[in-house]
């Protein structure tokens, strides 16, 4: 085997595989699948709530580990079921039974299946450990925001959201942003819209409010001016005409108020003198 087929640590090699070691592991195969037969029986027997995942004996033989997962916690057995259910098991199966308890990713993981994408899922395939995901990474890369849209089979983010998440970074890094200002060969602009694999920006022009799609490294981002985009047009009003100052009106004006207020507060102290002796 060359080095470079190698990934990881590899352990302690005891010999190489002979040909009864390999009839002991279809062995193996054939006792796995009773096992995984046995667990979902008693399982059902007992209403205990649980999923069969999958069984995985040691090489001797001598234990196996039993995998479960629980849908409805509120429903999944407790810890004194667990044990009974495991002597009861370790009884029929003639060997250590250790009971494992697995989350959405590893049931995935253990069952197999396809992705999205139509190929074997990483983490079933050639994934050895789960990368940190967050749904800013979909946001990165101008995918849909929507969970039911980034998840896989196990109802998690993708683990693929990772793979070119650092790539997508450091490409918008040297991209503008949307909504900013841009100069081009055709005047200045606003970004719409981008394609980061293909570095093209469309700028809605400001003279002509055209959407033209330009190579990134024509636009020069470093403005910092606003642009409006929406076209306004002013119109030059002619002017008032002045009035004439006269004197007597503008007293008459002033005291047209006073005039018209009066009665309006003998009507108040009235209502508020009734409302007095009412009481």
């Amino acid at each position: 085997m060359r080095q470079a087929m190698l990934h990881g640590e590899l352990g302690n090699v005891v010999r190489r595989l002979d040909n009864d070691d390999a009839g002991h592991m279809a062995a193996q195969k054939t006792r796995t699948a009773n096992a995984v037969k046995t667990f979902g029986e008693r399982v059902r027997a007992r209403r205990l709530g649980m999923k069969v995942i999958s069984a995985e004996y040691d090489f001797d033989g001598l234990a196996v580990t039993l995998s479960y997962s629980v849908p409805d916690r509120e429903r999944g057995p407790d810890s004194g079921m667990l044990r009974e259910l495991a002597r009861e098991l370790a009884e029929r199966l003639g060997c250590r039974v250790e009971l494992r308890q697995v989350g959405p990713r590893d049931e995935a993981r253990l069952l197999g299946g396809l992705g999205r994408c139509g190929r074997t899922l990483c983490c079933s395939s050639w994934l050895p450990v789960y990368p940190e995901i967050s749904m800013s990474m979909a946001k990165n890369q101008d995918l849909p925001l929507n969970p039911t849209k980034v998840s896989g089979v196990c109802g998690r983010l993708l683990c693929c959201l990772s793979y070119e998440n650092e790539q997508y970074r450091q490409m918008k890094a040297v991209m503008p942003k949307l909504g900013q200002v841009v100069e081009t060969s055709r005047g200045a602009g606003q970004v719409v819209s981008m394609h980061l694999l293909k570095e093209l920006v469309t700028v809605r022009l400001e003279n002509d409010l055209a959407e033209v799609a330009f190579p990134s490294s024509e636009v020069d981002f470093g403005m910092d001016r606003k642009v409006r985009i929406d076209p306004v047009t002013v119109v030059a009003l002619p002017a008032l005409p002045e009035e004439p100052a006269d004197p007597e009106a503008s007293l008459s004006v002033q005291k047209a108020p006073q005039e018209l207020m009066a009665p309006v507060v003998r009507r108040r102290r009235r209502r508020r003198g009734g409302r007095r002796g009412g009481q």
